[in-house]
C-alpha cells in the first residue's frame, strides 16, 4: 500500500520537535509502508530558473535512507525478525566467534589486516561485521543488529575498546588517523595521497565509509561521526580532493547525525564551502515552504 509523498516527506533536519515520541511513532508506521518519493530533477545552472517545492535532497532516495536511520525505522521490504537469543555480532566482538563466511576473529582481523590495504580493499564480507547494522547487507551470513544486542555492546568497555580500533583500521585504510580519542578528531596520515587515491577510485567505500558512521551512532560514538564528517566536507568542498566522494558527503554522510542541532550545524558548514551557492540543494526552505534560490546567511540561521 502506498502513501502519498505530501504525507511522508518529513525530513526531521528542517521540523521542529523531532524527539516528539508519538509523532515519531506515527512517521515510523507510515514509513513502514512503502512510500513513494518524486524523481529529483536536475538544477537549471540560472538560479532564476530554479521553480518552487523542487526541493532535490528532500525527495531523494537519500534522504528516504537516512531519514529512515535516524528514526530507526525498519527498513522497507524487509521480512528480519530479531530474536534476543541471537546475538552474533556481541560474540563476534567479544572475539567468540568469527566473522562469517571463512573469517577471522576479531582480535586477529584487527592486528594481523593492519595495513594490508589489499585484503582490506578486496574483501567485502568483513565490513558488515566489523560495523553492524539494523538492517539487513549484502553479506548474507551478517545478522542486522537488534535493540538488546545493542544495549549490552553500547554497555560492554571490551566491545567498545574494540570498535575504536577498528574504526582506527579503516581509517588507515582510508588514508586518515584518529588524532584524538576522546573528541574523534581526525586528520590526515602520512600516506594520504596514496590512499585518497584508491578511495576515489573504488566507489564502494562511499558505502562503507556510510556504514561505518551508521554504526559509530548505534554503538555510542556518536560524538566521532561529526569530525568525521567535517573533514570530509574540508577535502572535498575546500580543497578539492575526493571528488567521487563528494556527492555521498552530502547526500549520505551529513544525514547520518541524529542531532539535528550538529546536523544542522553540518549543513550550514557545508553550505559555506559550497560553490556555487545557488546549486546547493540540500538546504533549507523558508516558512512558506518554497525554494530559498540563493541560500543565504539568513536562511541559514533559520534551520
Amino acid at each position: 500500500m502506498g502513501v502519498s509523498a505530501s504525507s511522508a516527506s518529513y525530513d526531521s533536519t528542517w521540523e521542529e520537535d523531532e524527539d516528539d515520541s508519538s509523532a515519531e511513532t506515527e512517521r515510523s508506521s507510515v514509513c513502514s509502508r512503502e512510500v513513494l518519493y518524486p524523481k529529483a530533477q536536475e538544477v537549471p545552472r540560472n538560479p532564476k530558473e530554479r521553480k518552487p517545492k523542487q526541493y532535490q535532497y528532500m525527495f531523494s532516495d537519500a534522504a528516504r535512507n537516512m531519514q529512515g536511520y535516524r528514526h530507526r525505522f525498519q527498513p522497507l521490504g524487509s521480512n528480519y525478525q530479531s530474536s534476543p537469543d541471537e546475538m552474533p555480532n556481541l560474540m563476534f566482538y567479544k572475539n567468540q566467534m568469527k566473522f562469517r563466511p571463512n573469517g577471522l576473529y576479531i582480535e586477529d582481523l584487527l592486528r594481523n589486516w593492519k595495513d594490508q590495504y589489499d585484503i582490506l580493499e578486496e574483501n567485502h564480507d568483513y565490513i558488515q561485521w566489523l560495523f553492524p547494522l539494523r538492517q539487513p547487507g549484502r553479506n548474507p551470513h551478517a545478522t542486522p543488529l537488534h535493540e538488546d544486542e545493542i544495549k549490552m555492546m553500547k554497555n560492554d568497555e571490551e566491545v567498545k575498546r574494540r570498535l575504536c580500533e577498528a574504526y582506527k583500521l579503516m581509517l588507515g585504510f582510508y588514508g586518515l588517523q584518529l588524532l584524538d580519542e576522546s573528541t574523534g578528531r581526525v586528520g590526515r596520515a602520512q600516506n594520504w595521497q596514496e590512499r585518497f587515491r584508491n578511495l576515489d577510485s573504488n566507489s564502494h567505500n562511499n558505502l562503507r565509509i556510510t556504514r561505518i558512521l551508521m554504526c559509530l551512532g548505534d554503538l555510542g560514538y556518536e560524538h566521532y561521526q561529526v569530525p568525521l564528517i567535517r573533514f570530509f566536507l574540508e577535502e572535498t568542498l575546500r580543497n578539492g580532493n575526493l571528488r567521487h566522494v563528494k556527492r555521498s558527503v552530502l547526500d549520505y554522510f551529513m544525514f547520518s547525525v541524529r542531532d539535528k542541532n550538529e546536523r544542522k550545524g553540518l549543513v550550514q558548514f557545508a553550505w559555506e564551502l559550497y560553490e556555487p551557492k545557488y546549486q546547493f540543494i540540500w538546504g533549507p526552505m523558508n516558512s512558506e515552504e518554497d525554494i530559498c534560490c540563493s541560500p543565504c546567511c539568513l536562511c541559514i540561521s533559520k534551520l
